[in-house]
């Protein structure tokens, strides 16, 4: 009698996650990442066995099976092809191989021997629940054909070595996926270590012109100080030059009190002389040389009179011009304490903005630091990742 096609393995359960099958696998596949998981259906793995009848007897079944000797079973099927039964072609050798075997099942009907409860799985069932479901079965029926419907009807069927090479190409997609995720994993890693390394150095850029900004803005500061001081010079400067101008204000007034005092002088001494030269002229020749006197006195007077006159206008003219530079020292000494409140709020402005630039230069170190950090963990976990793909690979 021919033999059983499906040989048993020696051990009765399937290693799934077996890392020597991935290994092997690995090594057989040139394209180790795929842009899609692939998909997996199960009308590349199932194979068409003969159908038998409920009038079929184990000797037409023999018969079936002898036609060719790769059939692992026969399916027994209602006329709408729903499959009721299973017969492995082990169990209806171990039938037929007994002494008495031809006598007692040859002409019986296939019907009274098949499993009738075979396990149906629908072609559109996940390949995973259909391997989960196969190896889930008993000892008695582990090699035993899974029935391929769809919609209830046959399409054929899958041995346990179908199940095996179904599982087999299972974990090849699932490695590949593995291999995907963790190439697509590597490479964001690299893109986050590549923008860390462009934070940190940014950070450190930004570090290095904070502390440029710091010195200008110290210098700056300072010059502001100077110019502040300068400020403070110059308004004493212009207060000491209003007090010597107040001074000279009232100087002039004196001497315009004295100019005016020497005019009244003048006229009072030419009003004199010329009541002498009245009384020299009625002393007739006795009084000529008296009123020759008189009249220089007189002449003397009148010179006086118009000196004192142009003193007192030069006074008034330099005391206006004095008065108007007092006001102008005034107004040029107001200008100066606003500008020196500009000057004192632009050098708390700069002292604002250079804590402003130390705090940011602080938290720039502080970026950088951590991004060094952040790097340091990413490039690690690229590594681990090389890693994990070169021991897949």
């Amino acid at each position: 009698m021919p033999m059983l096609l499906e040989v048993k393995p020696d051990q009765p359960h399937v290693v799934l996650h077996s890392e020597e099958l991935i290994t092997s696998e690995m090594k057989q596949s040139e394209e180790t990442v795929v842009a899609e998981k692939p998909l997996i259906h199960l009308h590349d793995y199932y194979r068409q066995v003969p159908v038998a009848s409920v009038h079929t007897t184990c000797g037409e079944a023999a018969t079936m099976m002898n036609q060719d000797q790769e059939h692992p079973c026969i399916v027994l099927c209602d006329d709408q092809m729903k499959p009721t039964g299973l017969l492995m072609r082990e169990t209806l050798y171990r039938m037929l191989n007994g002494r008495f075997a031809a006598d007692l099942f040859y002409r019986k009907p296939v019907i009274q021997v098949v499993n009738k409860s075979p396990v149906i799985a629908d072609i559109h069932m996940e390949a995973s629940t259909i391997i989960d479901i196969a190896l889930g079965r008993d000892e008695q029926h582990f090699y035993d054909c899974l029935l391929v419907t769809d919609q209830g009807r046959l399409l054929g069927v899958l041995t346990m070595r179908d199940v095996m090479s179904l599982s087999r190409r299972l974990q090849q997609v699932v490695t590949e996926e593995r291999i995907r995720t963790v190439t697509e994993s590597r490479q964001e890693i690299s893109r986050i270590n590549n923008a860390v390394t462009k934070l940190v150095n940014a950070a450190n850029q930004t570090v290095h012109e904070a502390r440029g900004i710091m010195a200008l803005s110290k210098r700056g500061e300072e010059s502001l100080k100077h110019v502040d001081a300068s400020y403070n010079r110059v308004h004493q400067h212009m207060e000491s030059q209003g007090q010597h101008a107040d001074h000279m204000l009232n100087s002039i007034k004196t001497g315009s009190g004295m100019a005016h005092s020497i005019r009244s002088l003048a006229d009072q001494s030419g009003l004199l002389a010329l009541n002498a030269s009245i009384e020299a002229a009625h002393a007739g020749e006795y009084g000529r040389g008296f009123q020759i006197v008189a009249g220089e006195i007189r002449a003397l007077a009148k010179q006086t009179r118009e000196v004192a006159g142009n003193m007192s206008s030069l006074l008034e003219n330099i005391g206006g011009l004095t008065l108007q530079t007092v006001e102008l020292v005034k107004a040029s000494g107001a200008e100066i304490d606003d500008s020196s409140v500009h000057v004192t709020a632009g050098g708390a402005t700069f002292r604002q903005l250079n804590s402003a630039v130390r705090d940011l230069s602080r938290i720039a170190e502080e970026i950088a630091m951590e991004g060094g950090k952040a790097g340091e963990v990413a490039e690690h976990i690229r590594t681990k990742l090389d890693e994990m793909v070169s021991n897949s690979e």
